[in-house]
């Protein structure tokens, strides 16, 4: 080889130092990435400075808000390499903010004092709106210690952002709270730290398997998770865990030491539907808790399951464990148990019972796993069985005597047997058996099993037998209600119709028009012709009035009342409040006093002298005031007289008759009440009645054009 020149080495040395350098640098590099791996997302172009020693400036403009939303900063912490690190999300909305350029994002490590510092400034050449966001993932920091974090603008506009958190000790499970709400079927989970963590509802088997409608639902001391369950069980448990992978779990199991409350629900859940395979009844017990029942046969009888005593229902383990977990270890064998028995008639009475401890449940096949039924024909000497049968059986029949306290019925008779015969399609037949006689069953069997529901049919059965007997009864009830309809109508006829002679009724008005004279009169004949009451009307006695004078007249009259207990009605209309405002403010003598005779006056007078007594001799209820609904409102009754009955027309017509004849029969109960109001009814269609309502509406119609024509001239005078 040839020399080298004098100017190749300097150059020479020049590029092995250069080489030296990147290769410093990039370890450098790869030392801080493997002591503090960062990771940084943002919706802008930016550098990052780390550890920045300058200050950031103040801002001379300060236009911004003093206060962010509490959402701007977020800080979580997770697990990386398994040692805990810290998460920051920085969201400012900058609009108001002049020049801002990036910001600075500071941690202190309390505990530890040590202060950890990055700058994240927009390049210039990037664009982004008013809302900056960045995600800064992450500093590892030691567990068991608070760390602070802060954001700070740049350049400075007086706005902060701080939070600080605890780190746990993700070597621990983590601490909860519950709170069971029953009535809801749910559970309530809380933490008081404030990392994020895993809750979840299981059922504890060796290990806490999860339920079938349940999952993991994530939460943290910000708030709470509610677990819910369709059936609480025993081995019904809590399980707490951090979302980082091989997290210690804290489980809780509220419910297992005191499991009998729902041992029902369990066996509820655990027994699945009962299938037959040819003679034999089967039934699948799969239990989420490991705790397994005594399973025996028992026949339906008068409402409950009457165990069979020779009956013993086999088991066949599906699965196997060394332990079970909690309750009655020693039943516990596996997860699965096949419980079944031979040599039986698929009958829905036939049933298997589930019993653990003191609780019992009780499963059944369903009605349309019978093969065979029995159809029965009472003849007048004979009784008929029709068996029907799905599959080729034998069957037996007789004669019993039916004990109603033991349910046992004592055969009475031979046994009479016989065979469905060997066809494919459905198999039938019939036997004749004698009559049993009152007080005595037929009670029909299978007899090629071992095991099969006894089906009594007895001669009181009316299901099958004595319609004729059923109808007769059915009618003889229905006559004893239409005759006791009868007698109550009748009753209460006698009571509407009987005479009310002894109940006088002294008729005060106000002289409206003459159309209202008429009705009053009509109304007077309606309660002296159809009620049957002595009614006192001055238009009846004008001869007295004009010898003695109406005011003497009216006290003759009312005193009268008094002696025969009658009543003082008053019919009121819109007119009679206008002449009792005026009679109040004894305007008797003006021209608008439209009462000549002045019976109102004198009515007003005797009620004023009434309503000052009243506390004393109770006057006041041999008054009663009456309005007809279109020529009055009850609101246009004076406040003063609110002591005296008020009764509208027709509406309360029942009420004031009830009140005229002065007795309780017409009270509940509502059988009686209904045939009165239906009575009422009836004399409102009477023709006296009809009368009284055609002058009631021609009394209707001429108030109406009165108030048509003072507005039509009170329109008039204002044009």
């Amino acid at each position: 080889m040839g020399s080298l020149g004098s100017g190749t080495c300097p150059t020479l040395v020049i590029l092995i130092l250069h080489q030296l350098l990147l290769l410093g640098q990039c370890r450098e590099l790869l030392w801080r990435v493997q002591e503090s791996p960062k990771q940084i997302q943002a919706n802008f172009a930016y550098k990052l400075i780390e550890n920045p020693f300058s200050s950031i400036k103040e801002s001379e403009n300060l236009t911004s808000p003093w206060n962010l939303p509490s959402d701007s900063l977020n800080v979580s912490t997770v697990l990386l390499d398994g040692k805990p690190c810290v998460q920051i999300g920085v969201s400012i909305n900058v609009s108001g903010l002049p020049r801002f350029n990036g910001f600075d994002i500071r941690l202190l490590e309390i505990n530890n004092n040590r202060f950890h510092s990055i700058r994240i400034l927009k390049r210039k050449s990037s664009t982004v709106g008013d809302l900056w966001q960045l995600q800064f993932h992450c500093w590892i920091v030691e567990p068991r210690q608070k760390i602070m974090v802060s954001v700070v603008t740049n350049p400075k506009y007086g706005i902060s952002l701080n939070e600080t958190v605890d780190i746990p000790d993700y070597s621990k499970a983590p601490r909860f709270h519950y709170q069971h709400i029953a009535e809801e079927k749910r559970i309530v989970v809380s933490m008081p730290q404030s990392q994020n963590a895993y809750a979840r509802l299981c059922h504890r088997f060796i290990a806490c398997e999860d339920l079938e409608n349940g999952g993991k639902k994530l939460f943290n001391s910000s708030h709470n998770v509610s677990l819910s369950y369709d059936t609480l069980l025993p081995c019904l448990c809590i399980e707490v865990f951090y979302p980082h992978r091989n997290s210690k779990r804290n489980q809780t199991c509220p419910f297992k030491n005191h499991p009998e409350p729902y041992f029902t629900d369990l066996i509820k859940v655990s027994a699945k539907e009962i299938k037959f395979h040819v003679k034999t009844m089967i039934v699948l017990y799969e239990s989420p808790c490991w705790i397994w029942p005594n399973v025996s046969l028992c026949s339906k009888q008068n409402g409950s399951c009457v165990v069979i005593p020779d009956a013993t229902v086999e088991s066949d383990n599906l699965g196997s464990s060394k332990g079970c977990w909690g309750f009655l270890e020693e039943q516990a064998l596996c997860a699965f148990q096949k419980f079944y028995i031979e040599d039986i008639d698929p009958d829905p009475n036939l049933c298997f019972k589930f019993s653990i401890m003191n609780h019992t449940y009780y499963k059944c096949p369903n009605n349309s796993d019978r093969v065979w039924k029995v159809d029965v024909k009472f003849n007048l000497f004979d009784v008929l069985l029709k068996i029907s049968s799905n599959v080729s059986a034998s069957f037996s029949g007789a004669i019993c005597y039916h004990n109603q306290s033991t349910g046992i019925c004592s055969i009475q008779s031979a046994v009479y047997n016989f065979s469905t015969p060997h066809q494919k399609h459905r198999k039938k037949m019939q036997l004749s058996l004698p009559w049993p006689g009152f007080g005595r069953c037929i009670k029909v069997w299978r007899s090629d099993v071992r095991f099969a529901h006894e089906y009594l049919i007895c001669s009181f059965d009316y299901s099958h037998k004595h319609l004729g007997l059923i109808a007769f009864a059915a009618l003889l009830v229905a006559f004893t209600l239409t005759l006791l309809f009868f007698l109550t109508f009748r009753r209460i006829w006698k009571i509407f119709t009987a005479p009310l002679w002894r109940r006088t009724i002294l008729l005060v008005y106000s002289p409206d028009s003459s159309e209202y004279k008429t009705l009053i009169c009509a109304f007077a004949d309606f309660l002296q012709n159809i009620l049957g009451c002595e009614v006192i009307l001055d238009m009846w006695d004008m001869n007295t009035i004009s010898q003695i004078g109406m005011l003497p007249w009216f006290y003759q009259k009312r005193e009268l009342i008094s002696q025969r207990k009658g009543k003082v009605m008053i019919v009121w209309t819109t007119r009679t409040t206008s002449m009792y405002h005026q009679w109040m403010n004894r305007q008797l003598n003006s021209f608008a006093w439209k009462d000549p005779a002045n019976l109102f006056g004198a009515a007003m007078s005797c009620l004023n002298k009434d309503l000052g007594a009243e506390q004393e001799d109770g006057q006041l209820k041999e008054y009663a005031i009456v309005y007809f609904e279109g020529l009055c409102e009850r609101k246009d009754i004076p406040k003063s007289l609110k002591k005296i009955s008020r009764y509208r027309l027709f509406k309360d017509l029942y009420r004031l008759v009830t009140k005229l004849q002065d007795t309780t029969c017409l009270s509940p109960p509502c059988l009686i009440k209904a045939v009165a109001k239906y009575l009422i009814k009836r004399l409102i269609r009477s023709e006296k009645s009809q009368g009284l309502k055609h002058h009631f509406e021609i009394c209707k119609q001429r108030l109406n054009e009165e108030i048509n024509m003072g507005k039509n001239k009170m329109d008039s005078t204002v044009l």
